[in-house]
């Protein structure tokens, strides 16, 4: 691919379907379609018509790609099934997201997620059987400078693994599992296939209860919640509350989760969080699947959490505020 032009899609090494067009949907459809044959799926079809006709753009490092990448409304049944398929939509769309994905699987196929939070665990734990499926959690940092737009802002590991507390494993599964991190650690996105994800997808739900909410909250970048005592003493207060949540859960956290935490606002300082991105376009947040998913599941174990609650509420009346509320 060459860069400042355009290459078009090479039938390369997997089949992939990509749902959703989103920063990471698009960073991994552009990383993706160098060596793979990768099919976007968008339900906004305005939207679909634009990318087909203009592509892709991906920024990173004052560097440009952009790259023809096929992209649908539904299913292409003409692409038959797929060997993987990545769900990278928000927490408001990942059921609807998670139907389309079946209908592009057989038994071959896996369907790996990529979202923030846990509110998405009980919809995966409800599939059918025959339906391989696996969790990841990603350090990269990418923002939507426009419709398939997107700025690379940071690399990082990916992580990837089966969760055992939920009986999705099929044979081979685990070979499925390998052969991805292999596809997309060759595409530039260094992935470790782990035994404990969901431990790993739980110490990214603690450091973003910590650090979303309240970037929305305060309108600053990640950095400056290190910076204002206030901010500090919160993002401490919701993350101890969570701790106590996964631990009466049974997760073991790989990494103290406010070190975890404060490590991530000082190596992202400049970047604005997803969701201070979605609240300053006036759109849903995910506060329900972060925050929210703490707050119930710390109901169900009788554990208080009277910060996280408060900081729902607040993000709550900025979106009822917004101008185009309804």
């Amino acid at each position: 691919m060459e860069e400042g032009g355009v290459a078009s899609r090479p039938v390369g090494k997997m089949k992939i379907a990509v749902i959703g067009p989103g920063a990471m949907g698009c960073l991994l459809a552009v990383l993706l379609s160098e060596a793979n044959e990768v099919l976007l799926l968008d339900h906004n079809r305005e939207r679909v018509f634009l990318l087909n006709e203009r592509g892709l753009i991906l920024e990173e490092n004052g560097r440009s790609r952009h790259c023809l990448v096929k992209v649908v409304t539904e299913p292409d049944y003409s692409v038959g099934s797929v060997e993987l398929v990545l769900l990278c939509v928000k927490a408001g769309g990942f059921p609807a997201a998670l139907q389309t994905a079946r209908l592009l699987c057989d038994k071959n196929s896996l369907i790996l997620t990529l979202q923030n939070g846990i509110g998405h665990l009980p919809s995966l734990a409800k599939l059918p059987d025959g339906f391989d499926w696996a969790l990841g959690v990603t350090s990269h940092g990418a923002t939507l400078v426009g419709p398939g737009h997107v700025l690379h802002k940071g690399r990082g590991l990916t992580k990837i693994g089966l969760s055992s507390q939920f009986s999705n494993r099929q044979d081979g599964a685990g070979k499925k599992l390998l052969l991805v991190s292999q596809t997309l650690t060759a595409a530039g996105i260094e992935t470790e296939v782990v035994d404990d994800i969901l431990n790993h997808v739980w110490g990214k739900l603690l450091v973003n209860v910590g650090i979303n909410a309240l970037t929305a909250i305060h309108d600053c970048p990640n950095g400056a919640l290190l910076e204002s005592d206030e901010a500090h003493v919160l993002m401490q207060a919701a993350i101890l509350e969570g701790k106590e949540v996964a631990e009466q859960s049974g997760i073991l956290l790989a990494e103290d989760p406010l070190h975890a935490a404060e490590r991530v606002c000082r190596a992202t300082a400049n970047n604005i969080s997803s969701m201070l991105q979605d609240v300053r376009a006036e759109k849903v947040t995910e506060i329900d699947a972060i925050n929210g998913a703490l707050v119930r599941q710390g109901a169900q174990l009788g554990i208080a959490t009277p910060v996280n609650i408060e900081l729902v509420r607040k993000i709550k009346e900025i979106e009822s505020n917004y101008n185009n509320f309804t």
